[in-house]
């Protein structure tokens, strides 16, 4: 199982962000994300946009100076859940 967690700042309004996110990675993953990923969004504030990725961060909106992009978050989450194709054999 692979975790993904959100903290975003209530009082900017980056909630709608967080959840445009994460609607966005369950549009393009589907199913086997479902299986394979748990994900957590916790209010903050004082700007804070961190994505953390099975308890590293892979993002910090104070570090970066934006906001992480999809293919940002993508191309941590793919290393974590490529599903190989079963083939017969």
């Amino acid at each position: 199982m692979v975790d993904l967690e959100i903290t975003y700042c209530q009082p900017c309004g980056h909630q709608p962000r967080a959840v445009d996110m994460v609607n966005e990675l369950l549009a393009n993953y589907g199913m086997p994300l479902n299986q394979k990923l748990t994900v957590s969004l916790k209010p903050a504030d004082k700007g804070v946009f961190d994505v953390v990725l099975d308890g590293k961060l892979i993002f910090s909106k104070h570090q970066q100076g934006r906001f992480p992009t999809m293919d940002d978050l993508k191309k941590q989450l793919d290393q974590k859940l490529t599903i190989p194709l079963e083939t017969p054999q």
